[in-house]
């Protein structure tokens, strides 16, 4: 792996980092809790107080304005109570006269009350702020400049907080949407994939079943001294074919999506072709064979080559000049393809890939399976196990 190659891999680890599980991890909140709890511990200690009998008061409800800041998340509601308990009764045992004490309870308010407001509907949550800011106005309008100071700073934490919560709750909406946006695209991905699947496997049980019908109608001019029964037979396997068909052709109709048609008897290709695909390939590519080559059934030859030239299509389109190594490995019962390339690596959601889709609905049809991710030793792999009984 080259300079070039390392360095872009890092630049997509580093756009891939989802900073809000770090934000919203159990352990950040707990983290929060210990230094709000700590820097409130110590700003009680060395606050102002008259007495021990005032101290200890002071100390316990600064801690319970702060603590449950541990399970801010999973118990909103609960911690948000002892929050505003807490902080009521921090008030009235004189934290106003320790500056660092009020910033630490007014950090943890603030904390509660954005998680209340982010559990709310968008109305609900402005009706809170609302109340929150109506209820500060009764409290300190009559009250000095300080105290004026003091209502201008509540009023806009708490339209500040509203304004971010109902922020964060449109990015959430637009993401849910996006979400299912792209399911169902990959739904929709998956099933026009199984419409071509389905459309290849009529041309190769088409092709077969016409020839017994063709055979059945042309033995008993081939063959001599038959009698009556094994010329009805015959007819009857003749006539049973063609129904064959005929019900294959409805069945297709109905499994087919929004797919361009193709003529029935169109060829397929197989791994025959294989090293012509390689060498219409925009990049170095290396084909090896493991094991005894074998004649294997008509759809896992369809099958094989068209994950195949998906996955060359992939690292062309995501890995443009990339070296591609494919490795076909001829088990007793089963075909195995490796394709790998060194390139930067997946840079997303692997599972959503339209192209991936198409293969893992390739392999999963003939009763195989199939895996995609990071290769390791860097790249894309693409593992795939195709039955050959």
């Amino acid at each position: 792996m080259d300079f070039l190659t390392g360095l872009a891999r890092a630049e997509q680890q580093v756009a891939s980092f989802d900073s809000r599980r770090v934000i919203e991890s159990p352990l950040t909140d707990i983290a929060v809790a210990v230094v709000l709890s700590g820097t409130a511990f110590v700003a009680a200690m060395f606050a102002d107080y008259d007495s021990i009998a005032r101290g200890v008061p002071l100390l316990v409800t600064a801690l319970l304005a702060t603590a449950p800041q541990a399970v801010r998340r999973d118990r909103p509601w609960a911690s948000a109570a002892l929050v505003l308990f807490g902080s009521a009764g921090a008030a009235v045992c004189g934290a106003v006269h320790s500056p660092v004490l009020v910033l630490t309870i007014g950090v943890s308010v603030v904390l509660s009350y954005y998680t209340v407001l982010r559990r709310l509907g968008r109305w609900s949550a402005w009706l809170v702020a609302a109340c929150v800011s109506g209820a500060s106005v009764l409290l300190f309008l009559d009250t000095s400049r300080s105290g004026l100071v003091l209502l201008m700073v509540i009023v806009g934490v708490a339209v500040t907080t509203a304004l971010i919560a109902d922020m964060r709750r449109s990015r959430t909406e637009v993401r849910e949407v996006r979400a299912d946006n792209l399911e169902t695209l990959r739904k929709q991905a998956a099933m026009a994939e199984r419409a071509r699947i389905a459309r290849e496997m009529h041309d190769i049980v088409a092709h077969s079943v016409s020839m017994i019908a063709v055979q059945a109608e042309t033995a008993p001019y081939t063959l001599k001294d038959l009698d009556d029964q094994t010329k009805r037979e015959f007819a009857d396997i003749a006539s049973s074919a063609r129904n064959t068909l005929t019900e294959m052709r409805r069945l297709l109709g109905v499994l087919r999506a929004d797919v361009t048609s193709a003529p029935e008897t169109a060829p397929q290709p197989g791994l025959a072709l294989l090293p012509e695909l390689v060498e219409h390939h925009d990049g170095e590519v290396d084909l090896d064979v493991v094991g005894e080559e074998v004649t294997v059934p008509h759809a896992v030859d369809v099958s094989a080559y068209r994950i195949v030239q998906e996955a060359l299509t992939n690292a062309r389109i995501h890995a443009p000049g990339a070296r591609v190594s494919i490795e076909l490995t001829y088990r007793p019962a089963l075909l195995v393809l490796r394709i790998t390339d060194d390139g930067p690596g997946p840079s997303g959601d692997t599972e959503n890939g339209h192209g991936l889709v198409g293969m893992r609905e390739r392999a999963l049809a003939l009763g195989g399976w199939f895996e995609a991710g990071p290769g390791p030793a860097g790249g894309f792999l693409i593992h795939a196990g195709l039955p050959l009984e």
